[in-house]
């Protein structure tokens, strides 16, 4: 070996990545290995037995097909390529590559071609990892702006001087505005008297604290309305960025308290063909006049309400809140707005916003607190159906990748508290992208549901089977002591995939690959637990179709 040939070997060794040196036949068909670095050895476990071997020789199956496509690719070509590819390291398992090929010509001719291979499995990791906090991100975004939207209120952003940067539909409706690019200062929509207290209201907000103010506006239709200011800190790690305000239209509200003071019998004309809850409460919270919109919501009639504290109706959950609410308004003259349940005849909780006034006579002393409640079911419901969107696969309705964690990590909690073993059981379909190139994707999906179904009937009550995506689904058995435990369990989702599979017009045949770990969860992270599992999966895939690995990760193995 001369003196450049021990120079580049040198050079070689000391890289940090893989390096293989192929020399390539007469023919340019076939490559031997001429020389591997020791990143090589470290990795693969590779020794310089390989050295003078042909690719077959060392490789087989698929990656020896995919070794000799690109090495004769660069033959033909004559220039280098780069690919990505995937290879089982002998410490670290699964990993994915990113190989470049380099040929080496002398007279025209490839002579041997430098492979480069690059471990790039954290950057895969770390796009996949940006790619799921893009599209949370993304749903954040749209389930914040729907909200936003279709808020039966005004919102708007503030900027940190008082300038409107951004409005709803609402707002723009209610003040008979448009927003255009340039900013309007919320104080030139209000008249000089009101300024001061919005403006000293604001500025609390500025510095971090929550505050209401009520202000009568001059539309531009010179139309007197009644607002009601919320004014809410935007705080980004703990600095503030600006303030945004949801504006309240109290018009109706204040126009009852003063029918109210005028005349007992014009508000008893507001309140009884009004389909809000309107009531009337004394200085203890006690119901003293509830309006007919009381029965034909919550199904009892009016003297059910009548003489009782209105905390008797509404959830134990809420009552304390309320009651404080009732305390302030009758102690410090303030109006509030707060959302509780309350529930009707059929046991049905239904969620109300509680607005309430309370009402003084001119000599300064409690009359009673006018309280409207509106109805906002339908909201909840759909806020509610937001978050469950988010946790859960659309298409089986199982648990979806992020309320497994949160289930796994809860459960290693509890196990470690309690000295108990758990188990997590990853499944993937054999051949499935078969069904869905064959038989479409309707098929596909149809297949993705009924095995979500037959997976939770092979397990308890207290499992958790979520779908990670495409055919891959997991599983965590809680309390699950021993191998044979677990066992038990695969023989009868083995079970399950053996029954008939009609998806029509087809009878198809289902089998799985399944890995599994067995852990006390001590000392270990989800994400290890999580890998160890996919590895389990990817040694039962390579055992051949309809096939089970079980491995047992504990603090003392």
């Amino acid at each position: 070996m001369n003196d450049n040939q021990l120079n580049y070997l040198s050079v070689y060794n000391g890289i940090q990545d893989m390096v293989f040196v192929m020399c390539v036949s007469a023919d340019q068909r076939y490559f031997y290995y001429e020389f591997i670095n020791e990143k090589t050895k470290k990795i693969t476990g590779y020794t310089d037995d390989i050295i003078g071997k042909e690719l077959a020789e060392v490789n087989s199956g698929a990656l020896l097909n995919v070794l000799h496509e690109k090495y004769r690719k660069v033959v033909m070509l004559k220039q280098s390529i780069t690919y990505e590819d995937s290879f089982h390291a002998q410490q670290a398992g699964h990993k994915v590559s990113e190989t470049t090929l380099t040929p080496i010509i002398t007279d025209g001719k490839v002579q041997q071609v430098v492979a480069l291979t690059r471990d790039i499995t954290t950057l895969k990791e770390a796009e996949y990892e940006k790619k799921i906090s893009q599209e949370k991100l993304r749903f954040s975004r749209q389930r914040y702006k729907a909200l936003f939207d279709q808020n039966p209120d005004a919102i708007i952003y503030l900027d940190l001087d008082g300038n409107i940067t951004n409005g709803n539909n609402v707002f723009e409706q209610l003040f008979r505005i448009h927003l255009d690019k340039k900013p309007i200062a919320l104080l030139s929509l209000i008249h000089n008297p009101d300024q001061t207290k919005v403006s000293e209201s604001f500025l609390q907000a500025r510095d971090g604290k929550t505050t209401y103010v009520e202000t009568p506006i001059l539309t531009t239709t010179n139309v007197e309305i009644h607002l009601q200011f919320k004014f809410v800190p935007i705080k980004v790690h703990n600095t503030i960025h600006g303030v945004y305000a949801i504006i309240k239209d109290m018009t109706k509200e204040h126009k009852a308290k003063e029918a109210l003071i005028k005349s007992e019998q014009r508000f008893r004309l507001i309140a009884e063909n009004s389909y809000d809850l309107i009531s009337l409460l004394d200085s203890n919270g006690k119901i003293v006049y509830a309006s007919p919109s009381y029965a034909y919501i919550l199904g009892y009639p009016v003297y059910y309400f009548e003489s009782h504290p209105i905390t008797n109706f509404i959830n134990k959950e809420d009552q304390a809140a309320v009651e404080e609410k009732i305390k302030q308004a009758v102690t410090h003259q303030l109006s509030f707005t707060i959302e509780c349940r309350i529930y009707n005849r059929l046991n049905e909780w239904l969620w109300f916003e509680i607005n309430g006034q309370p009402v003084f006579t001119t000599d300064h002393e409690f009359k009673h607190l006018v309280v409207v409640g509106r109805d906002i079911t339908d909201r909840k419901r759909y806020e509610a159906r937001l978050k469950t969107l988010a946790y859960h696969d659309s298409l089986t309705g199982l648990p979806n990748r992020r309320l497994f964690q949160d289930r796994l990590m809860q459960t290693m909690a509890t196990n470690e508290r309690n000295q108990n073993r758990f188990a997590i059981a990853m499944l993937d379909l054999d051949d499935f992208k078969q069904i869905n190139d064959q038989k479409g994707h309707d098929v596909g999906d149809a297949v993705m549901q009924e095995l979500g179904k037959r997976l939770e009937q092979s397990v308890r009550e207290m499992d958790t089977v979520a779908r990670l995506g495409g055919d891959e689904f997991i599983i965590l058995l809680p309390t699950i002591e021993t191998k044979a435990n677990v066992e038990t369990v695969l023989n009868r989702i083995k079970a399950q995939l053996q029954n008939p599979w009609i998806i029509e017009p087809y009878h198809l045949t289902i089998t799985a690959s399944i890995g599994v770990i067995l852990s006390d969860g001590k000392g270990f992270s989800t994400n290890y637990l999580m890998k160890q599992v996919d590895e389990a999966l990817y040694k039962a895939k390579n055992n051949g179709k309809n096939s089970a690995v079980i491995e047992i990760h504990e603090t003392n193995n």
